[in-house]
């Protein structure tokens, strides 16, 4: 059924976009298997997680019903980074950007000690994220924020809903089928949340915005400097960064300042990347679209024992 990975493929983007209808019958088609049913009425609002936790979702919504067939699992990816980090780490800061249902932010149980923020632009989904948090057994750890995360504070950015799949809202471009809402969201930093100082503060972040991702990270500068540890998961895709007017070297510049970085290749394994630049990537996926995860770290050392790079 329709997960992560399978959008990656630039056809089948395509497709998605295109063909909202026969997407649609997808997801009808799998519900049904699923539960017999294509009542509403029928179906759950709520997935108990692997964790135990709870994730409650939309199941009139495409991308919430497809949380519903696949038991609330559609990034097996980050979600295995995840845990294995929040459990090597023991963060005293985490940061999710771009919760969209929470399917990460939600995923696990979190230390006693860890503060976690959560940020999301789509209004649509903030009554699902706020029953997460309060059935969450960290609730009062949990804030959430709902704020357009960029490189500057209180400006009013233009925000697309997409009605289709909320997945794919995003700030960078109007999806084809045109199934949008046009909004505007009040921008915010990363930065602005913390004004304490972060010495000696371990931070685990994970970003997920539809090419945004450069202006939020630069909205992050001070968090980078400033915090003893920080390790991070964003997505990569080379034609939402084409459409949001972003050069990627002049990306991989800036993260290379702060950064190791360790790219995702199709298969799932890890490979550590020294300066990257586009044309590595090219080269690894025999491709100029590329869509990949990057996992971002401070501490190489610590990186290296998550991702299996210990030798390299």
């Amino acid at each position: 059924m329709i997960n992560k990975a399978a959008v990656r493929k630039p056809f089948l983007m395509k497709m998605w976009e295109q063909y909202p209808k026969l997407w649609k019958g997808l997801i009808d088609f799998g519900i049904l298997m699923k539960y017999r049913t294509l009542d509403i009425s029928k179906l759950p609002d709520k997935i108990v997680l692997p964790s135990s936790t709870v994730l409650y979702v939309d199941s009139k919504e495409n991308r919430g019903r497809a949380l519903l067939i696949r038991g609330g699992v559609t990034q097996k990816r980050l979600l295995s980074f995840w845990q294995q980090a929040v459990e090597a780490v023991k963060p005293d800061y985490i940061i999710d950007i771009g919760v969209n249902y929470g399917e990460c932010i939600f995923s696990m149980i979190y230390p006693k000690h860890t503060k976690i923020y959560g940020i999301e632009a789509n209004r649509n989904l903030l009554t699902y994220i706020s029953q997460s948090r309060d059935a969450h057994p960290n609730q009062s750890q949990i804030k959430i924020v709902h704020a357009f995360a960029s490189d500057s504070d209180g400006e009013e950015k233009r925000f697309f809903i997409d009605n289709h799949w909320s997945g794919t809202s995003s700030a960078s471009y109007m999806p084809a089928h045109h199934m949008v809402d046009e909004v505007s969201v009040q921008s915010i930093t990363v930065d602005s949340l913390f004004n304490k100082s972060m010495e000696n503060k371990a931070v685990l972040f994970k970003i997920d915005v539809e090419g945004y991702e450069a202006f939020v990270l630069k909205g992050m500068r001070q968090l980078f400097e400033n915090s003893r540890s920080v390790l991070g998961f964003i997505e990569f895709n080379s034609d939402y960064f084409e459409k949001s007017g972003v050069d990627p070297n002049s990306f991989f510049e800036y993260l290379n300042q702060y950064f190791t970085i360790y790219v995702y290749k199709e298969n799932d394994d890890i490979v550590k990347v020294k300066s990257l630049k586009i044309e590595d990537l090219h080269e690894m996926f025999g491709s100029h679209y590329v869509h990949t995860d990057f996992i971002l770290a401070t501490d190489a050392e610590m990186a290296d024992s998550l991702t299996g790079n210990e030798k390299s």
